[in-house]
């Protein structure tokens, strides 16, 4: 979830916006182009430091390319690694659309979607983002999410802050980052709406990972509780460092509180509240993993994400065709008119090294 800026978005776009404008009517002329056949991009980091998480949505796929064969469709996946970098996601939307001529695409978060958004636009093509979601993916026609709503995320914790656990002032500790800034500035509203008050809020760039002065300085202040939404890495300095400095506040953060980080960090991570991600079926599709892959998931919800991304797809097409307007028509009657399951995430607390429900 590196930070993008908008520089380099703006010269990608531009870029984008040229190499696709041919694949509008190359697409139309072509019909069914692909004989009955499905298929569909996956644009994910499978390698750099997201390659763990992007490998389990791709076994995720697999699995559902799998059970959509059982079912008698016969869908390709055509796999494009961007390294969650907006050059390598630009070209690889330019090659699905241009060379594989797909019929549609996923990618696995919205971050990753803005740089690609030209090309999928300009060619009528849709693309699904299948972790997050927010206010971006309604403003573009082709865009959709399967994922869960980051601007609720932040509502969601700012609630259980203020009605469950009694808090009235707090810290944000957050990133320059897009995704930081929208979980940040949504906690910041509500906790604020509800008649809290937050009294410190600073933003780090993501590659610092000293945070001691703004631990001191939340230290010395009167307020109930620190909201720290920063990269999974980041978060385990952070939480070593309060630990190591005596921070007794309430400690919350966002969905970037792995499971990685939590035994990294040990005992500094026990009693955090977190907003997380979750599946809510998952012991079929544990056991579809198991005997495919011979060993548990990391993380059965990264699963049912290219799980669910890839089986929607299917559906869509089944229901409308895979054509352009079949394609988008069929996505709208799943996810709705905001073209999102905007799913909401669900409160944790770090018990003994493990994520328990709240």
């Amino acid at each position: 979830m590196n930070s993008i800026t908008k520089g380099i978005v703006g010269v990608i776009v531009i870029g984008a916006l040229a190499a696709a404008i041919g694949a509008i009517a190359q697409k139309q002329s072509t019909g069914d182009k692909n004989s009955g056949q499905i298929k569909v991009g996956a644009i994910l980091p499978l390698s750099g430091d997201l390659a763990a998480l992007g490998e389990e949505v791709k076994r995720g796929i697999e699995l559902a390319a799998e059970d959509a064969k059982m079912e008698g469709a016969n869908v390709a996946v055509i796999y494009e690694d961007d390294r969650y970098t907006p050059a390598m996601d630009v070209s690889a939307a330019n090659k699905l659309i241009n060379v594989d001529k797909v019929d549609a695409a996923m990618t696995m978060f919205v971050e990753e979607a803005k740089p690609m958004a030209p090309v999928f636009n300009t060619s009528k093509t849709p693309l699904v983002a299948l972790w997050d979601s927010n206010e971006f993916i309604k403003s573009n026609e082709y865009l959709f999410s399967n994922g869960f709503s980051t601007e609720r995320a932040g509502e969601a914790m700012a609630e259980y802050a203020y009605d469950k656990l009694g808090m009235r002032t707090a810290a944000i500790i957050g990133h320059i980052d897009p995704w930081a800034e929208i979980i940040s500035d949504a906690f910041n509203k509500k906790f604020e709406a509800l008649g809290g008050k937050v009294v410190y809020n600073e933003r780090f760039n993501v590659d610092v990972t000293d945070y001691k002065t703004a631990i001191a300085k939340i230290k010395q202040a009167n307020l109930d509780g620190v909201y720290f939404p920063l990269m999974p890495m980041n978060n385990a300095k952070f939480l070593m460092q309060a630990k190591q400095l005596g921070l007794h506040k309430t400690l919350l953060t966002g969905d970037t509180l792995i499971q990685d980080v939590i035994i990294e960090t040990g005992i500094a991570a026990d009693g955090v509240y977190a907003t997380n991600i979750y599946s809510t079926e998952t012991t079929t599709l544990v056991e579809k993993y198991k005997a495919k892959y011979g060993q548990e998931p990391m993380d059965v919800t990264l699963v049912s994400f290219g799980y669910e991304g890839l089986m929607k797809i299917k559906d869509a097409a089944k229901a409308q065709g895979n054509t352009t307007e079949g394609m988008v028509k069929g996505l709208t009657s799943i996810f709705g008119e905001d073209k999102s399951a905007d799913r909401i995430e669900k409160i944790y607390r770090v018990v003994e090294g493990k994520k328990i429900e709240m």
